[in-house]
């Protein structure tokens, strides 16, 4: 089977991160461009990139995907990438040997003064919740950009030093029980690190990312967000994701139902939202969103199959009072998916089928299901969090 991972983000993140799978970046591609083919840098530098003959600076480079794939795009003329590692700014001058485009540097966003005026466009990704100083970051940010300049930011906006609640840490322990052993192996249960823990362990994860969303509405005007969720099923995947094979549609599906119960609990505001993408701009700037076109899709994403609600007799679809809500039908096509011998990289979504089963029914929806203990299980441990008492 073919499949499609986004190179980008796998070369930033070590296979025991919850984002080193591919299902997981397909919900987070969708979470923040309505498509799972579609990542969210392309589609958002094509929104808020606003001219031509850009200078970007892209905020910890890490080992430079991010500044790589900018280096392709006609509308940017330089790039200055950045990060606090030396060795990782090391690799990645390394890695983009003869793009001329990209100049590099070891800054540290606590201390260091950016130039004044320099940048068209800055680019934070996954490096601000590791920043202590928030103040002079800020400050740092608002001085480089020029009058028009516009903001991204990708970050991790959770509990500082993932200091999450009872709440959280319970509905993760009821889904991860609900998993085969074998997949979540060797866990029979989650705990949150203790602040000493996170500290002895690295002393700058999420530090103050709490604050972060309050600084940039201080200091810039917020034009857009994006709430990409990741509360419960970050930590749950920890260490096990590379447990789950996409190209197993069973592992593959229990990965998009955690994903979609993740989803439903975030938009419910159940659980809070941890991570997000947001676009802003120097206050009292006039720019706008760009009116360039998406870049193609992959050929990958032609791989597509019916819709698996049409596997319901018609007789059984339609009941009175409604139907079941949008998350719902996620979670009852990816279980039906998951008895496919094969799966199509991505699977159609027919609104033209209409409603199915009682409006919010799990009963419905578990009578619908495959008969596979490990599917029903995680499926009725939703039921169990989601339905309303």
């Amino acid at each position: 089977m073919t499949v499609w991972n986004d190179a980008a983000f796998s070369e930033r993140l070590a296979h025991t991160n919850w984002m080193a799978n591919t299902a997981v970046l397909m919900h987070l591609n969708e979470r923040a461009t309505g498509d799972p083919a579609r990542d969210w840098l392309s589609s958002w530098a094509h929104r808020w990139f606003a001219g031509d003959d850009l200078r970007v600076l892209v905020l910890g480079c890490g080992e430079g995907w991010l500044e790589r794939a900018v280096a392709e795009w006609p509308f940017v003329a330089r790039i200055d990438a950045v990060d606090f590692a030396e060795h990782a700014v090391a690799r990645a001058r390394e890695l983009a040997r003869g793009i001329s485009k990209i100049e590099y540097g070891v800054v540290d966003l606590n201390r260091d003064v950016l130039p004044e005026g320099a940048y068209d466009v800055v680019v934070a990704h996954s490096v601000l919740h590791h920043v202590e100083n928030l103040e002079h970051a800020y400050a740092q940010l608002e001085r480089t950009m020029r009058p028009n300049a516009t903001l991204i930011v990708n970050e991790y906006v959770g509990p500082n030093r993932f200091q999450y609640s009872d709440d959280v840490l319970s509905i993760m322990n009821a889904l991860l029980r609900a998993l085969p052993f074998e997949l979540r192996r060797p866990y029979e249960r989650r705990t949150r690190p203790t602040v000493e823990e996170m500290i002895a362990n690295d002393p700058t994860e999420a530090v103050r990312a709490e604050e972060l969303m309050a600084f940039t509405a201080r200091t810039f005007e917020v034009l857009e967000t994006k709430e990409l969720g990741g509360a419960v099923v970050q930590h749950l995947l920890f260490d096990i994701v590379q447990n789950f094979r996409f190209d197993d549609p069973r592992e593959r599906s229990l990965v998009e139902l955690l994903c979609t119960i993740d989803a439903m609990l975030t938009d419910a505001r159940r659980i809070p939202c941890d991570f997000l993408i947001a676009a802003a701009r120097k206050k009292g700037a006039m720019v706008t969103k760009a009116a360039r076109p998406l870049p193609p899709r992959t050929e990958q994403a032609n791989d597509v199959e019916p819709d698996p609600l049409r596997r319901i007799p018609l007789a059984s679809r339609v009941l009175k009072g409604g139907g079941l809500d949008e998350h719902q039908r996620r979670l009852l096509r990816v279980a039906l998916l998951s008895q496919n011998p094969r799966r199509a990289n991505l699977f159609a979504e027919d609104a033209r089928l209409g409603p199915f089963g009682r409006a919010r029914d799990w009963k419905w929806l578990l009578a619908q299901a495959p008969d596979d203990p490990a599917i029903r299980l995680l499926l009725e441990t939703a039921a169990a969090i989601l339905a309303p008492t």
